[in-house]
């Protein structure tokens, strides 16, 4: 599990999703996919190790005109993994 944004960052980066330079106080509209990103992903089990990885590059596919009207089962279609981690 991911608790704080600043773990998600190298890797949202990595994915090709825009970062603002403040995690904590920046232009939600400027940033729509690390907004649905973090909330999607901060706090939620992840069901393997490098899944924050692997649903970073979901979200990074997800055009800028779909972003802001995509529904959580839309994103899990696309691959956005949550679940029970493996022991």
């Amino acid at each position: 599990m991911i608790g704080l944004p600043k773990m998600l960052v190298p890797v949202a980066k990595h994915a090709g999703i825009k970062v603002p330079d403040n995690i904590n106080n920046f232009n939600r509209a400027e940033y729509p996919h690390w907004v649905v990103y973090t909330t999607l992903q901060l706090g939620a089990p992840l069901p393997y190790s490098t899944a924050h990885g692997d649903n970073a590059k979901v979200i990074a596919g997800i055009p800028d005109s779909r972003i802001r009207q995509i529904t959580l089962k839309e994103v899990e279609e696309l691959g956005f993994a949550i679940g029970t981690p493996i022991p």
